[in-house]
């Protein structure tokens, strides 16, 4: 197969990576650029079908497994409701939203995390010592104590 065949193949694949962003494309549009540069000098179809098909293997995995280890997303654990009902924790910052909220800080980690958002129905100040009611998404709501 000619080596300009590869290149376009894998332009297309590129192309195709950039209207589409799984990142899974990407992975054989590099393995067909690279066997475009191999088939450059080896004519054989069969040889060249064979380096592709390792090379696409190859890239895939190492720019899979890279990804996953250095592009993982830092999500905060959602708390769980049982474990933190009744949980006393002192105001660090409150605002005058709608409702209001802030950031609480419990006496030790919950869910591996000491400072937490919160939402409230009253006014609290910084200071004010409170009790978490309820768990709502990420943030824990709480009332004063």
């Amino acid at each position: 197969m000619p080596y300009w065949i590869w290149f376009a193949c894998g332009i297309a694949l590129l192309i195709i990576e950039i209207l589409t962003p799984h990142l899974v494309t990407v992975w054989f549009g590099l393995a067909a650029l690279l066997t475009g540069v191999v088939a450059y000098w080896i004519d054989d179809s069969s040889i060249q079908l064979a380096f592709f098909a390792v090379s696409s293997l190859i890239s895939f995995s190492v720019g899979w497994f890279w990804l996953r280890k250095n592009m993982r997303m830092n999500l905060r654990p959602l708390p769980e409701k049982q474990s933190i009902l009744g949980e006393a924790g002192t105001v660090i910052s409150a605002d005058k939203e709608n409702p209001p909220g802030g950031r609480v800080r419990f006496q030790g980690p919950v869910n591996g995390d000491e400072v937490w958002e919160f939402i409230t129905d009253e006014q609290l100040r910084v200071g004010d010592r409170c009790v978490v009611t309820d768990v709502i998404g990420s943030r824990v709501k709480v009332r004063k104590a």
